[in-house]
């Protein structure tokens, strides 16, 4: 399923895309990929903007608005902000992003063995990517991002416990 598409890239880390109106939203911390030719950049929701261009409200009463519906084009305006965070490519984990993705290049959520898969270094559970990346992410979204592999990896309950700690202590 799309989430949305690319329309901003700020840097290697950094992007914005543009929610379609009738997609479902998705919440703040949801790990998503963007599929590049070579593999998989994956990425966090950072935050989730919403505006309405106000030069094209419509003034006609809320009563009337159904009727002309067909004929009124979308006013708002959605959008992710985006944190990369890694790429996968031919099987292989790398917590940095050496090419950021394309303007149009579509989101989509991580499947729960995608995000076990990237979270797994030699066989061994690992969020090395966590220390470089938590001055750019809010506390909340960390939180998020950490119950998700919480949910995916049981064994390391221990593990996500400190890191928990961690984060409402030092964030």
């Amino acid at each position: 399923m799309t989430l949305g598409d690319i329309i901003r890239v700020e840097d290697a880390r950094a992007y914005v895309a543009k929610i379609p109106p009738d997609a479902k939203k998705e919440r703040i911390g949801s790990f998503v990929k963007i599929k590049k030719d070579d593999g998989l950049i994956v990425g966090v929701i950072k935050n989730i903007t919403n505006s309405i261009r106000e030069d094209l409200i419509p003034y006609i009463n809320h009563e009337l608005a159904p009727k002309y519906a067909p004929f009124n084009e979308d006013f708002r305006n959605s959008y992710y902000v985006l944190h990369g965070l890694g790429t996968i490519r031919n099987g292989i984990v790398k917590y940095d992003i050496d090419s950021p993705p394309d303007v149009r290049d579509k989101v989509e959520m991580l499947n729960p063995e995608e995000l076990k898969f990237f979270h797994t270094i030699d066989g061994k559970q690992s969020i090395a990517y966590f220390h470089s990346n938590c001055d750019a992410l809010s506390q909340n979204v960390l939180i998020a991002m950490v119950d998700q592999i919480e949910a995916q990896c049981p064994e390391c309950r221990a593990m996500f416990a400190l890191v928990r700690k961690y984060i409402k202590r030092n964030l």
